[in-house]
């Protein structure tokens, strides 16, 4: 145990689980951040291998913005938002108009308002993870990566190769107004956090 390709299915139910109540919580974080009605689709949580996820999230040359949120205390590991143009667009234009042609665009100000945006949103996901498993979990300072969607994923593979070739993806589909915008987020526990979230809640192999 301690990798994702050796989960039982309880075990795949309950970090599924963890992924609803974390897009839930992150849905009402995000519509308290942009001061307006944000509503969600159910989300969609599965795991993939890290070729599928690179055709999930668009092809490995799609340029994407990485927000890397480490997570710390009783569990180790990290969340990474992978945020596409048109929901960058979205989430800056609720602060300050700005034409957004692609993500090499982005200045100092824009960063640091999506990085605020990771970091809401990533807090409501380590809520999820600390009261479903009563744990302390805390995030770190973001970290943002302009790249491609198979550079983006060389960061998580290179320091969690221990838990195995799957990765947990959580597909976002936020409702605001007539638009809908897709978010990802990517939740990787490194394999001793994954061994202790499933002996606290009961379920370890």
């Amino acid at each position: 145990m301690g990798t994702y390709d050796g989960f039982s299915d309880m075990q795949i139910d309950v970090l599924k689980e963890i992924g609803n109540i974390g897009s839930g919580n992150a849905c009402t974080a995000l519509a308290m951040l942009l001061n307006t009605f944000v509503d969600m689709s159910v989300p969609s949580v599965r795991f993939l291998d890290f070729d599928s996820v690179k055709e999930f999230l668009g092809g490995e040359s799609a340029e994407v913005l990485g927000i890397r949120i480490g997570v710390k205390e009783d569990l180790a590991g990290m969340m990474f938002h992978i945020v596409k143009k048109e929901f960058a667009s979205r989430i800056i234009n609720t602060f300050y108009p700005k034409e957004l042609n692609n993500l090499s665009e982005l200045n100092d100000m824009d960063l640091s308002v999506l990085s605020e945006m990771g970091n809401i949103t990533s807090g409501a996901y380590a809520n999820a993870l600390a009261s479903l498993s009563n744990m302390k979990v805390d995030i770190m300072i973001p970290e943002y990566h302009v790249n491609t969607v198979g550079e983006i994923l060389k960061i998580p593979l290179n320091e969690y190769a221990e838990v195995g070739d799957k990765i947990l993806v959580i597909d976002e589909q936020f409702i605001m107004g007539e638009e809908k915008l897709t978010d990802h987020m990517l939740l990787i526990l490194d394999g001793d956090s994954l061994n202790k979230l499933f002996a606290r809640l009961g379920i370890a192999s």
